[in-house]
């Protein structure tokens, strides 16, 4: 079993920055553990509250360039608007010893059974190869994967998936083919 943390967005606070509370999935007990951390989305050396309307449009131009929130290059931007990568062999959204690539796979394994069931194919997890993810009310993760197709040779192909999860509520919003 997975059990998964997942940040929730509280209240801002008065130097700008936003308080999650990040918490465990109720237990069978119906207990949770809860651990608060404030993040603002931007480098520790970050030295202004505003972001430019250039570095806007320099994000906007970069999700549109990948297709939406895959493969991000976080690297060109100082505040990626609460946009962030997640580290696959890290468990910082899941209990050890169960990582997060353990969980974006069960994720898209879920994402492939909606996408086969709806087009009668039989396509296969490969790799997880990227996951991004945006919190809001939920969190949002966008997800690259490779896949193997049996009934073409069992190639490997390339696939995107947006999943979004909250406790409890789990929702694919999309599987397809990177093009």
């Amino acid at each position: 079993m997975i059990v998964v943390r997942v940040p929730i967005i509280r209240s801002p606070i008065s130097n700008g920055k936003i308080r999650r509370s990040f918490f465990t999935k109720a237990s069978e007990d119906g207990g949770r553990e809860e651990e608060t951390t404030c993040y603002n989305g931007r480098p520790e050396d970050f030295d202004s509250d505003e972001c430019s309307d250039e570095e806007m449009h320099l994000f906007d131009q970069e999700l549109d360039r990948i297709g939406g929130g895959f493969e991000i290059d976080f690297k060109k931007f100082r505040y990626c608007f609460g946009w962030r990568p997640l580290d696959l062999d890290d468990s910082t959204m899941v209990d050890e010893p169960e990582t997060n690539r353990d969980f974006i796979a069960t994720l898209v394994n879920m994402a492939l059974t909606k996408h086969n069931e709806e087009r009668g194919a039989s396509l296969e997890l490969g790799k997880v190869l990227i996951a991004n993810f945006h919190p809001s009310c939920a969190v949002t993760f966008y997800i690259s994967f490779q896949v193997n197709d049996p009934s073409d040779g069992n190639q490997t192909k390339p696939y995107r998936a947006v999943v979004r999860y909250f406790p409890g509520d789990i929702e694919v919003v999309s599987c397809y083919p990177k093009i």
